[in-house]
């Protein structure tokens, strides 16, 4: 049985956690003693995870991957309003009331997302200037600056889609797919521009021609676009060609890897496994 509702709670996804350590470096001053956290750690039988603190849960899994660790969070949450959150990222101070007023501001609100920093302090991107997101502005948004009323997720039966992000069949766009399944339900949406936490380990793409990313822009080309996805592929390419991210000699092959991500997003589909 799970415990009472809280009004916030913080989701962690970890992997092969022995200890709690690793909290002290998410909070100023070391401190976590006032924020309820559920802490999902996908490991093995030799490194468990467990918590003496009442305001503390752990699940240990053995499952693997981003999406079902944020699936089995917020399945298993007891906060209202929930936080989705990484393990290396710095969170700014008051972080409870700056996500819990977001909430006042905007009472229908299914979803509110946030800014990010850079380990500088400087913002990581330059966002966009609205209030409610739109179908261009969610495309903005970073995995740990999502955070959400659960019951209306349940509800909506809206997750995280358990083929894209790390570990998955597709590696990346577990925000992005997560974000668009939250418009293509019409759950109110909304943008706060005030940065949340630091995080130094976010890449702003510099592997925009490796085969991995290929194999996922493939995939999401087809999810997106059905068969004009073919045509995106090409397009991509030649935006990788044209500005130099890969030699033209390439093109042919990275375009052919684009094309085995949407074999296997169709195989999917086909299956029953996925839904476009």
């Amino acid at each position: 049985m799970k415990p009472d509702t809280v009004p916030f709670e913080i989701l962690i996804s970890t992997m092969f956690r022995s200890d709690l350590s690793f909290l002290e470096a998410m909070f100023p001053d070391g401190d976590y003693s006032k924020y309820p956290i559920l802490i999902i750690n996908q490991t093995d039988a030799e490194r468990q995870l467990h918590s003496s603190h009442t305001h503390i849960r752990v699940i240990n899994t053995e499952e693997r991957g981003l999406p079902q660790s944020r699936n089995m969070a917020i399945k298993n949450a007891i906060g209202e309003i929930c936080l989705v959150a990484d393990d290396d990222v710095l969170y700014v101070p008051h972080l409870k009331e700056i996500i819990l007023d977001g909430y006042v501001t905007y009472p229908d609100a299914a979803v509110v997302t946030f800014q990010l920093q850079k380990s500088d302090g400087t913002l990581f991107r330059k966002y966009p200037d609205v209030t409610h997101h739109t179908n261009a502005s969610y495309k903005t948004v970073n995995g740990v600056v999502i955070s959400f009323k659960k019951d209306i997720l349940l509800e909506n039966e809206v997750l995280y889609n358990p083929h894209f992000g790390l570990g998955a069949t597709f590696s990346g766009a577990n925000e992005y797919v997560f974000m668009r399944n939250v418009m293509k339900a019409k759950l109110p949406a909304y943008f706060i521009p005030t940065p949340i936490l630091k995080h130094p380990d976010i890449s702003s793409g510099q592997d925009l021609g490796s085969d991995r990313l290929l194999y996922l822009r493939g995939a999401l080309a087809y999810k997106c676009y059905g068969i004009w996805g073919y045509l995106w592929v090409i397009k991509y390419v030649f935006f990788l060609v044209r500005h130099q991210i890969i030699k033209t000699k390439y093109a042919f092959a990275k375009a052919k890897t684009a094309y085995s991500g949407i074999k296997k997003y169709k195989q999917l589909v086909a299956s029953g496994e996925e839904r476009r």
